[in-house]
This record gives structure tokens, C-alpha cells and sequence, in this order.
């Protein structure tokens, strides 16, 4: 195994040959190696992460999702939400009806809309206001003295010299 010669877990030997095991494509070696990874130091998102892929490969999709789960959990714990809604999506890939995944996917994408300083605390109580005096001004009075009507296109284009050519500098405003 992955030993140093006092005992201790040497982790650098050990990720060095799980990750031969895996270019060898030696899938259940691969996979024990990599539980062995994450058994000494659970906080190894990245290994864990490498598990439940490799997992998947070997078509165990069950512990691959509670594999990813467990990662998803540390890192939202951790304040990585958006990796951590990335490992929700991944069992959503393979479950699209998992409960939790679908529930912390929602609620991790929640912070995303919502500023700091904010007053909504929801989404669903965050309110836009249209005043429709504006609107209903301009439908009864198209132009006034004070607001002349906009020009067309036409009128826009009549402005420009149509016997501009590329010899001649650019005649359109910088």
C-alpha cells in the first residue's frame, strides 16, 4: 500500500498510483484506491469527486450518487456553491428525479439572484414597480409641442451625403 516506512499513510504515493491505476483504465483497482484516498482524508473533495466518476465508469450509479452527495454536502458546508451545484447537477445527470439533488440545486441557485443589501428575502417577494402614467401619456398624446415625434428611418438616412465614397474620410460621428 501507500505506507511510509514509519507507518503513517503516505497520501502522495498513494494519489500518484491511484491515478496509474486510472490511465490503465484497471477501473476497480482505481476505485479502491481512490476510497482509500478519501477514508484518510474525507475532506479530499477532488478525490471523492474522482471516485464518483470513476463509479459511474463501472456503471455503479447508486454509490457513485451518494459519493457525490457526501461532496456536495462538504463543499456547500465549505462555501463552494457553485462547485457544489455542479456536483448536484452531475446526480441529477444520472437521476433526474433525485429529490435532494433537485432541492439543494434550487436552493443553492437562489443566492445567485439576489444582491447583498437586497430587501427581497425571496425571489417571490422581490417586486418591480411600473409606473404606466409614462406609457399611458405617450399612447393618448403621441407628440407634443415639448416632445417632437422621433424621426424615421428614412428622415435618419436623408441626413448622411449618399455620394459618399471610400475615397472620402469616414463622414459618420466618432
Amino acid at each position: 500500500m501507500a505506507n511510509l516506512a514509519d507507518g503513517r499513510f503516505d497520501r502522495r504515493a498513494a494519489l500518484d498510483n491511484a491515478q496509474r491505476l486510472v490511465q490503465q483504465n484497471k477501473l476497480s483497482p482505481a476505485i479502491e484506491a481512490y476510497e482509500q484516498l478519501t477514508r484518510q482524508d474525507p475532506s479530499d473533495w477532488a478525490s471523492a469527486n474522482t471516485l464518483g466518476d470513476l463509479l459511474v465508469r463501472a456503471h455503479r450509479a447508486d454509490q457513485a450518487i451518494r459519493e457525490y452527495l457526501r461532496v456536495a454536502h462538504y463543499l456547500t458546508s465549505t462555501g463552494f456553491l457553485a462547485r457544489a451545484g455542479a456536483i448536484y447537477k452531475k446526480v441529477l445527470r444520472l437521476d433526474p428525479t433525485h429529490v435532494e439533488a433537485l432541492r439543494e440545486t434550487e436552493s443553492l441557485n437562489i443566492p445567485r439572484f439576489v444582491k447583498p443589501g437586497d430587501q427581497a428575502k425571496r425571489i417571490g417577494e422581490a417586486q418591480v414597480q411600473v409606473d404606466p402614467a409614462p406609457v399611458a401619456a405617450a399612447v393618448d398624446h403621441p407628440a407634443t409641442p415639448e416632445t417632437p415625434p422621433a424621426p424615421t428611418i428614412a428622415e435618419r438616412d436623408n441626413k448622411h451625403d449618399p455620394t459618399w465614397s471610400l475615397d472620402q474620410p469616414d463622414p459618420s460621428p466618432a
